[in-house]
């Protein structure tokens, strides 16, 4: 099957996140796709080696990112979105559904009042099935909520990226057991993913 984009993995050894770079090649625009923000928990300091590596991705192909996407909120690691949207634009985009994440850990960890749990902090807020697009490539982001109720899964061009909602055959899944997670929710979650046309590269 011939297809409009091209896609480079990032994997980060520390976390076992992979980052994608998703690149329309009619148009060189691009989309990123759950960038890492490096964290050291000895000191507490963060560093933007793995987003430094992105960039350079980014620059060597002369690409024009559109959006930066991620998947869900992220426990194992930190985002380094608003790093990248300093460096080379794009609009940083999740799942409406992070507003009920938001709620569920300000409660939990008494944030302050005037934190708003309205999804303020990023640019789009995709609606399931919505239809965005990556330069000339048209892409759809899909609710697969369980993990957390926010996940988004996005297919594009054959491709589908979905975030820790699936994993490889010898890991199954992510864990359902944090705030609002919920392993029902979950494997309906894998069989809409696993239910997209046989030939999705996953």
């Amino acid at each position: 099957m011939a297809t409009r984009t091209t896609v480079q993995a990032f994997f980060d050894d520390k976390t076992w996140t992979v980052s994608y770079v998703i690149v329309d090649q009619a148009s060189r625009c691009a989309a990123i796709v759950d960038p890492v923000l490096d964290f050291d928990f000895r000191s507490g300091r963060t560093s933007t080696v793995q987003a430094d590596r992105l960039l350079a991705y980014v620059a060597a192909n002369g690409l024009s990112v559109q959006w930066i996407l991620e998947t869900h909120a992220h426990a194992d690691h930190l985002s380094s979105a608003r790093h990248l949207q300093g460096k080379v634009g794009g609009r940083i985009a999740i799942g409406e559904h992070i507003r009920d994440v938001q709620a569920t850990f300000k409660k939990l960890y008494n944030l302050e009042r005037n934190f708003l749990p309205d999804g303020a902090q990023f640019d789009h807020l995709f609606k399931d099935d919505e239809v965005f697009h990556i330069g000339e490539t048209e892409a759809r982001a899909l609710l697969v909520p369980g993990h957390t109720p926010a996940d988004m899964a996005y297919v594009v061009d054959g491709a589908v990226f979905v975030g820790d909602t699936l994993f490889m055959p010898d890991v199954g899944s992510a864990r359902a057991d944090f705030p609002g997670g919920d392993a029902r929710t979950l494997y309906g979650s894998m069989r809409r993913i696993l239910a997209l046309p046989p030939e999705t590269r996953v």
